[in-house]
């Protein structure tokens, strides 16, 4: 083993160590330092050649300055540079096709390979990523909610976070399932905690059921109060469809993310087959033929079943995509539900782990 692997990798294990044993806050601290410190170092450039492996990187947003409350999973443009810069330099950065069809065939892909995709269709993808990555000459996907792109809608969880972050109301009651839920917003700890306890808790509910809370959650808001924060955070505004046939023009891979961003599992089968079949109809309608690539919403055990797997691979879908926290081990892998790793805001902490799994 070289020297220089030999002594990153005794630090990184020391480091993982002392962050594991410390509270999450400040372990993901620990892990953020060492990652940026080994980027500086280079210490990626000596990972060794594994083969029959590869990860597959997700990203959602990018912009210049991140609200951190808010926009706590967009990635700075200047991170985002950092991290296009190492895996320029250390990596191979392939395409999803090149990935599964090395699955198919039984080879390996190229040692340290990396797959680049996006979720959610942002505007930013368009705007920003797609120029740094042809700098780079790196191929991408990107995947579309269809009804999204059609109608310009915000994602719900978006608007969640824009509206308990940033709204003017310090206290609310919301009503789920003939109770009243209390949540007091005077705190930006208060604040996060009441943005993910009506994630968590709606995230994977039936859409009969997500959608009037949601809708309650709107009527706190006025309408002006809902579109002026809105605009204050174009992050979250998705792409439009000639922004997404000029990205298809320019080779991008760009696949379905559904219909309307839903946890496809919880659905009845006939809600999860509309999902499914509008968005490819639609993408077809509007960008031609598309990726046979797609990425299921949520990407959780919680969103997934032999049901969606089995329909998605009967519409003739060549892989799906998750967001299960792990590289792909391509001799044992399924193609309907490959790993993915999501990219953070915080880069450093993004270098650690692929330093750790690459080992």
């Amino acid at each position: 083993m070289p020297i220089r692997r030999r002594l990153f990798e005794g630090l990184s294990w020391r480091l993982e160590a002392r962050a594991a044993a410390s509270p999450p806050p400040t372990g993901d601290r620990i892990r953020g330092c060492a990652g940026r410190m080994m980027g500086l170092a280079r210490a990626h450039d000596c990972l060794p050649d594994i083969e029959q492996q590869a990860a597959i990187l997700c990203f959602h947003g990018i912009t210049e300055r991140p609200d951190p409350e808010v926009e706590d999973n967009v990635l700075s443009l200047r991170n985002f540079r950092r991290l296009l810069d190492v895996l320029k330099r250390s990596f191979r950065v392939i395409g999803l096709a090149e990935l599964v069809a090395c699955i198919n065939e039984h080879r390996s892909p190229p040692p340290k390979s990396i797959v680049v995709t996006f979720d959610d269709g942002y505007a930013c993808c368009h705007e920003i990523a797609a120029g740094e990555l042809a700098l780079r000459r790196m191929p991408w996907s990107v995947f579309l909610p269809a009804h999204l792109i059609e109608t310009g809608g915000r994602q719900w969880l978006d608007d969640v976070r824009v509206l308990i972050h940033r709204g003017e109301r310090k206290r609310i009651v919301l009503h789920w399932d003939g109770r009243a839920v209390e949540f007091d917003l005077s705190t930006p700890e208060r604040r996060s905690a009441a943005v993910k306890q009506i994630i968590e808790t709606c995230r994977y509910l039936p859409e009969s059921q997500r959608r009037p809370r949601f809708e309650e959650l709107l009527s706190l808001f006025s309408e002006d109060e809902i579109a002026f924060l809105r605009d204050q955070y174009p992050s979250f505004a998705p792409m439009t469809w000639q922004q997404a046939r000029e990205l298809k023009l320019a080779g991008v891979d760009v696949g379905s993310h559904g219909l309307s961003h839903i946890a496809l599992a919880p659905q009845r089968p006939d809600f999860i087959r509309h999902e499914l079949t509008a968005a490819r109809d639609l993408l077809q309608q509007r960008i031609g033929d598309h990726s046979p690539h797609f990425s299921y919403p949520y990407g959780r055990p919680a969103a997934m079943s032999p049901d969606t797997e089995s329909l998605i691979r009967e519409m003739g879908y060549h892989c799906a995509v998750t967001l299960e926290q792990e590289i792909v081990r391509c001799e044992a892998c399924n193609l309907m539900a490959l790993p993915r790793l999501i990219v953070s805001a915080q880069v450093g902490r993004v270098l650690f782990g692929l330093w750790q799994r690459f080992l």
